[in-house]
């Protein structure tokens, strides 16, 4: 039986996409697509262990359990919170008692009632040297100022955005916990490189629409959700691109991100996680 992710939904095979020169033969040898191995699936899943942790987001005082998501990236959790009484007690009364439109005003003003039961929590990085935290701060801001201009993808090309905190003495963002996988996964490296391609373009586009360039361009900041990519981190974004320069960014962007990717794969195989798929 042919080993295949379990989470993974492939896109449809889509040719060579749009106006982007993609790498060709970037690795000679390497398979045009992969599956997972069986060692892969077969692995052993390890959760990583929680923490209990409390925090004030405006009125509401939050109690959850935090998980780190990656080592990588150690500002950045997984929070599970904890069920409350008086956040149900909410709930139900605006569902129960006010009209729809008056349901949207509510759920805007004071989101901290009704946040989903997982949620995302990344704070402010720290620099290493003093000296620099400025920097840090700059990129929160900007990361801040990124998701206020891209309300309107917020859920469906970005994470949602639900608000700002102070955790345990630095400023955070919490965000949408996605599903899927990371990108950077050999659960997401399933695929070609014109399908890659297909699903990058959507989401620069989507974001160069608001006059936002993603200037980072990190197989890690993409999640691999139902088929569809979605973009992460966007402390990097750039506000400052011309729209008619828009397309050579995007086409610069992708054709890093693919000849990344095509390396991956080819560590991925090494390591014993990927295989040629017949």
């Amino acid at each position: 039986m042919e080993a295949e992710s379990p989470k993974l939904r492939q896109p449809p095979a889509a040719g060579v996409a749009g106006c982007i020169r993609l790498p060709k033969n970037w690795n000679p040898g390497e398979p045009e697509r992969y599956r997972l191995s069986a060692a892969r699936l077969n692995a052993p899943k390890r959760e990583p262990p929680s923490t209990p942790v409390h925090f004030w987001f405006r009125t509401r005082y939050v109690s959850a359990l935090a998980t780190d998501l990656s080592r990588l990236h150690p500002h950045v959790f997984k929070l599970q919170i904890r069920p409350s009484v008086t956040a149900g007690w909410i709930q139900s009364c605006v569902r129960l008692l006010l009209p729809t439109a008056v349901q949207a005003w509510a759920r805007a003003a004071f989101p901290e009632w009704f946040l989903p039961d997982t949620v995302v929590i990344k704070q402010e990085k720290r620099a290493a040297d003093p000296e620099d935290q400025e920097v840090m701060e700059e990129l929160f801001d900007n990361e801040i100022k990124a998701y206020d201009r891209l309300k309107p993808l917020q859920g469906e090309v970005i994470p949602a955005y639900h608000g700002r905190i102070r955790y345990y003495g630095r400023r955070a963002l919490i965000l949408q916990h996605l599903a899927g996988v990371s990108l950077a996964s050999p659960e997401a490296a399933l695929l070609t490189a014109e399908e890659l391609s297909t699903l990058l373009q959507p989401c620069y586009r989507a974001l160069h629409a608001f006059g936002v360039h993603h200037d980072d361009p990190n197989l890690a900041n993409f999640q691999l959700v139902d088929g569809k990519l979605m973009v992460l981190d966007l402390e990097s974004a750039d506000f400052s691109v011309p729209q008619g320069r828009m397309e050579f960014f995007m086409a610069s962007c992708i054709n890093r991100l693919v000849r990344y990717y095509l390396d991956m794969q080819a560590c991925f195989r090494r390591d014993g996680d990927l295989e040629a798929a017949d």
